[in-house]
């Protein structure tokens, strides 16, 4: 809901993306979460603090490189994420480095440790919450930290890398994963990732060892689609595998004047994942 000043034009409606940075605003809200974070670990068990503890201690020692003996002086340790998250001099993209790693190390202690699932997937969907409000161009997806464009857009990929199996979700996974690499994605590879989940699955269906072949094939092993969605799904294909893009072969156009980015890598994301639980349905 739009405040008084905005409704009456005191104040100019902003429902663009942040993207590229983070306001004041983010970086508080994201420090809040932490925060919560831990204020909650602190109420589960006497020794849950611990496991915070644990992932400052591995964020010191793997993230900042710093010397294990520094970390603490038997009273006290060090902050390392909130500290590192509200350093100025730090850039945009290494914060959003140090939260993803936070993320990592907890989801993989988590595996041993049951009952922090839970509390992390409450914090990630803090964090996803405050990032909506804020209008922060990124989501947390699969621990990975990427750009969207909607809600709807994070829920196909969701939908598409839990609903799927083997080679597919790892494909697909590979593909957010590269596009959500920072400073900058890899975004010829991410695009050819997700291309590639199509072609595990319909190959899979079909026998055929291309993906327009198997496209072709998909009526007969009992895939009934639309001709027009088939055809636009070959039209993708073979935008990967044109020679001037770079993304299925090797780059052919001397000039590099066209280069895939962040648009089209989530375009093919977003199109393939949706894709990919059109014929799960099917």
């Amino acid at each position: 809901m739009n405040l008084f000043s905005q409704r009456y034009g005191y104040t100019p409606v902003d429902n663009a993306f942040v993207r590229e940075g983070i306001t004041e605003a983010i970086e508080n809200a994201i420090c809040n979460c932490i925060a919560d974070f831990r204020k909650e670990l602190s109420r589960l068990t006497y020794t849950s603090y611990d496991y915070y503890k644990s992932m400052e201690e591995t964020l010191w020692r793997y993230f900042l490189n710093r010397r294990i003996e520094e970390f603490s002086n038997g009273y006290q340790y060090k902050v390392v994420l909130v500290d590192f998250i509200q350093d100025d001099t730090n850039p945009w993209y290494r914060k959003l480095d140090i939260l993803e790693c936070a993320l990592t190390y907890l989801y993989a202690l988590s595996e041993k440790v049951d009952f922090l699932t839970n509390r992390i997937n409450l914090f990630v969907n803090e964090l996803n919450g405050e990032f909506k409000r804020l209008n922060f161009a990124y989501r947390i997806i699969d621990k990975k930290i990427v750009e969207v464009t909607s809600e709807e857009e994070i829920a196909s990929i969701k939908q598409a890398i839990d609903g799927s199996k083997d080679n597919v979700r790892e494909h697909l996974k590979k593909a957010l994963e590269l596009c959500s690499k920072r400073p900058a994605g890899d975004y010829r590879n991410s695009i050819k990732e997700s291309i590639s989940a199509v072609e595990a699955l319909c190959r899979k269906k079909t026998d055929e060892s291309t993906l327009g072949k198997a496209l072709s094939k998909l009526e007969k092993n009992g895939v009934i689609i639309p001709k027009t969605l088939n055809d636009a799904f070959e039209k993708l294909y073979t935008y990967t595998n044109q020679p001037n893009t770079g993304i299925r072969h090797a780059l052919m156009d001397d000039d590099a004047t066209y280069t895939p980015g962040a648009d089209e890598a989530i375009f093919m994301l977003v199109s393939c994942s949706t894709f990919v639980n059109y014929l799960n349905k099917k």
